[in-house]
């Protein structure tokens, strides 16, 4: 058995195909190497799951009935959350042509079927690897006189708006309590270390159907941010459109 490296056991995979045996094929390859893997037969359903639940990696077939996987890759590129989700595209069309469509369309790798194992595997790890941008780790410290609480957070960013932001995290974060949030991508929009203020926590449920298992969606909003580093916001989410 062909074991997923260690950092990628819990890591979330859509698999979407029109042909129930290569879906079941597929998790056959994918669940024994620590992948949670979810499936369907429709691509306009994938592009649903997408939007209401993260994913670490879509593995789509190219030619389908309706939404071919070439119109899901293209509507993922245009959204404005999920544009950079790596994207693995299966078919059995060899000629250029068919290759050079497929990178057009926005795909990140390129799997011939009949699929070897070990070959999806590399690809996989290695289009993970690419989207690890994606995930942030938050230093959070409490303000205030009698504050001396600090951690680290791993989340997903869900948005980012000049008001606020929303993070996919682990653990359930104080209402009304103010936090300066250090992290790459507030690196990455080229402002400081902002003072933020938790407005609301959601919990989730998990998508795989366990009780036990869930997340929070948070929501935070940012406290007296000049309005030169609000501008560079409205810069920086207009280009993620």
């Amino acid at each position: 058995m062909i074991m997923a490296d260690k950092d990628t056991r819990v890591r979330k995979i859509l698999v979407v195909d029109d042909d129930p045996p290569v879906l079941k094929l597929i998790q056959a390859m994918l669940v024994p190497a620590g992948y949670n893997v979810v499936t369907t037969e429709n691509a306009a359903e994938a592009l649903k799951m997408i939007c209401l639940a993260p994913f670490d990696c879509l593995l789509t077939d190219a030619m389908m009935p309706g939404m071919s996987g070439y119109d899901l890759v293209r509507a993922i590129r245009k959204h404005p959350l999920y544009s950079d989700l790596p994207v693995i595209m299966l078919t059995r069309k060899r000629n250029p042509a068919d290759v050079k469509k497929a990178v057009e369309s926005g795909v990140t790798d390129y799997l011939i079927k009949p699929i070897d194992e070990t070959l999806l595997l590399d690809k996989l790890s290695l289009c993970l690897k690419k989207g690890e941008g994606r995930r942030h780790v938050f230093e959070v410290q409490v303000t205030g006189s009698e504050a001396n609480a600090r951690m680290q957070l791993d989340c997903r960013v869900m948005s980012v708006s000049e008001c606020d932001v929303t993070l996919k995290s682990p653990v359930e974060l104080p209402v009304d309590t103010a936090f300066t949030l250090s992290c790459k991508l507030f690196d990455d929009i080229g402002i400081g270390i902002p003072l933020m203020k938790i407005i609301k926590n959601d919990r989730q449920a998990d998508s795989s159907g366990d009780p036990k298992k869930f997340w929070y969606k948070v929501r935070l909003a940012f406290v007296g941010l000049p309005e030169q580093e609000l501008m560079k916001i409205r810069a920086w989410a207009h280009k993620k459109r």
